[in-house]
């Protein structure tokens, strides 16, 4: 729907898209948090949660239980008091996501491809490929190769497996040059927007002087 906003994106390198992309959303989304949470309330809580810990930590250690629970009570409150200011942008966020996300999915979503006979067609990058099926090996357009695989196609690497006796393409984002614990090393869309997006979120945050 607002994929015009972002074409300009395919200008450059999927990995390098999807990070531009990350940027934009979290610099809106933060500009919403920046808007709707007083930051110097949201500061003065931050330190005063802060303050609370380290008190806690040296009531355990001297072994005052009450002081421990009086402070638990009152670190609940200010926890409380942030989870109440954050909600209004929180939701705001969530609206913004909904609807620019989508964008990035037009452009990189996997394939789904109903094979008739053990043939089919699909448009990748703007390009239509034949794809036949024969036993455990597909063809697509001049490409071949045993299912399940990894290929090139035109310009870009794809993840080529069956799905409900479909074919299914999905585009290789990412390629990073270790793996990761449990992850693995290569990303399609959407697993390369959320690992962007975690270490963007603190520099941005940082940056914008926003207090959560």
């Amino acid at each position: 729907m607002l994929e015009f906003l972002f074409s300009f994106l395919l200008a450059y390198t999927p990995a390098l898209a999807v990070l531009i992309f990350s940027i934009i959303i979290l610099i809106v989304i933060n500009i919403f948090y920046k808007i709707l949470i007083n930051q110097n309330d949201a500061r003065q809580i931050k330190q005063k949660t802060k303050d609370i810990s380290k008190e806690m930590k040296e009531a355990q250690k001297a072994g005052d239980t009450a002081r421990s629970k009086k402070l638990m009570s009152e670190m609940l409150t200010e926890n409380n008091r942030m989870m109440k200011m954050t909600m209004k942008p929180m939701i705001v966020s969530l609206i913004v996501v909904i609807l620019l996300l989508p964008s990035l999915a037009t452009f990189y979503s996997d394939k789904m491809v109903v094979l008739q006979d053990g043939k089919g067609n699909v448009t990748l990058d703007g390009t239509s490929y034949q794809i036949q099926k024969t036993d455990n090996n597909v063809s697509i357009g001049s490409t071949s190769c045993n299912i399940p695989c990894q290929t090139e196609i035109g310009k870009h690497t794809y993840k080529v497996s069956m799905e409900n006796n479909n074919v299914k393409i999905a585009q290789i984002v990412a390629t990073l040059p270790f793996a990761l614990p449990f992850l693995g090393s290569t990303f399609g869309w959407l697993g390369w927007y959320i690992i962007c997006s975690m270490p963007l979120v603190i520099i941005i945050r940082k940056a914008m002087k926003i207090y959560m």
